[in-house]
């Protein structure tokens, strides 16, 4: 069973005041908090066995580098990638999308090639594609989307042609909660012969990730966003691309032979590798995978489910709420404005109430303008998240709306 008191007691900092007051943490679509689990992992490879990996022959070295291949193994199961050499360490999901980028893209194009892109994509999922897109000479093409955020899949088909190689998209939208559905769009792509790259940023901490089942190129995420550690993140490609791929970041560990006239690249994942990995952090996010695993996402999905039904109707019935979105999200991440009221000033309201949101642009500019608005208020949720939160934070909105 579902036992929210006992899973809210595994995060240390739930239990945090600041003027006798608790704190409501929504702003998990930014990061999540960390269970006590992760931390003690952590602690205990820097206290216990912290050693570099890969390279010494003693015990202290064999214990770190087996706990980070453990992880490896851990998230290759949880994707089902079909070989674990297929999941490659990154710092983050930026990190992941710029070494495709730089690595793979230039494999893929002659110039005057074209990249798709969603408009509704965080600036990491567009930056770099614009970056390389300059260097190469390629085209940079917008992919319509619905008021919920969703790819428009009529305007992805009609803008799909021969000089198209890659397609970049987000499985769930870091502004609505609303969920693409990859396997129908990666089905479309492969038809016509285009690789697609998935940011599974919003995505991994809600559902069951099924990568053979969805059938994409690239798949990352952020260790951060699924209650594991900052500075650490996944970058999923098939093997068959990650072999064509070039290493973007050079040096020792990722190398077979090194001499002053060439060195070559070692075998996968290493060859994307390169210095001394975040250890502890690859660490941390095979226990938060754990943790998640060992919640089941069948009891996480019908949780959030109910945190969904219940502040989507609080928001909606709410004459002085404007949502963009004309239905409630897959996942809870909710974006709204009030009325004549800007989202920086309500969010520092709440910020005094001890409400933790995210205000502004939301790192997604173009899907800003889109949508005609000057920035959001977003409330992002998670299972440890209670209806007496939401109340509170209904009420505090209500209570700001009269004062401004």
């Amino acid at each position: 069973m579902f036992n929210l008191k006992n899973i809210r007691s595994d995060f240390p900092i739930l239990a945090k005041t600041r003027n006798n007051k608790p704190f409501i943490y929504f702003d998990n679509a930014a990061t999540t908090q960390k269970p006590k689990v992760v931390i003690d992992k952590i602690c205990d490879f820097y206290s216990n066995y912290n050693s570099n990996i890969q390279r010494g022959m003693y015990f202290l070295a064999d214990k770190a580098t087996s706990e980070y291949e453990k992880s490896r193994e851990i998230i290759s199961k949880f994707l089902n990638s079909n070989l674990k050499e297929e999941i490659i360490f990154t710092s983050g999901t930026t990190h992941s999308v710029n070494m495709v980028a730089f690595g793979y893209l230039k494999k893929l194009v002659s110039k005057g090639d074209e990249v798709l892109i969603g408009e509704m994509e965080h600036h990491a999922n567009i930056v770099p594609w614009q970056v390389i897109a300059s260097k190469l000479e390629l085209k940079i093409i917008p992919i319509k989307c619905c008021e919920n955020g969703k790819i428009k899949l009529d305007d992805l088909i009609k803008k799909i042609n021969p000089k198209v190689k890659l397609l970049a998209i987000q499985h769930i939208s870091n502004i609505t909660g609303h969920e693409n559905n990859i396997k129908k769009i990666c089905s479309i792509a492969h038809k016509k012969n285009v690789r697609v790259f998935v940011d599974g940023a919003q995505a991994v901490s809600h559902k069951n990730i099924n990568l053979q089942d969805l059938n994409c190129d690239f798949y990352s995420f952020s260790g951060h966003k699924c209650f594991g550690p900052t500075g650490v993140g996944v970058l999923f490609g098939k093997r068959e691309l990650l072999l064509e791929m070039d290493p973007f970041f050079f040096g020792g560990n990722m190398i077979n032979k090194v001499s002053f006239s060439e060195s070559s690249w070692g075998q996968l994942p290493h060859k994307f590798e390169a210095g001394t990995s975040n250890i502890a952090g690859v660490i941390g996010l095979g226990a938060s995978i754990k943790y998640l695993l060992s919640l089941g996402f069948s009891e996480i999905q019908k949780r959030e489910g109910l945190l969904i039904e219940k502040m989507w109707a609080e928001l909606y019935s709410n004459e002085n709420i404007i949502i963009q979105s004309s239905a409630p999200p897959d996942s809870p991440i909710l974006s709204f404005n009030i009325k004549k009221l800007h989202s920086y000033d309500i969010g520092s309201l709440l910020d005094e109430m001890n409400i933790c949101v995210r205000t502004g642009q939301l790192c997604a500019q173009p899907a800003i303008k889109a949508f005609d608005v000057s920035g959001f208020i977003r409330a992002s949720l998670c299972f440890y998240n209670t209806e007496n939160e939401i109340e509170e934070f209904i009420s505090s909105i209500k209570k700001i709306i009269k004062i401004l």
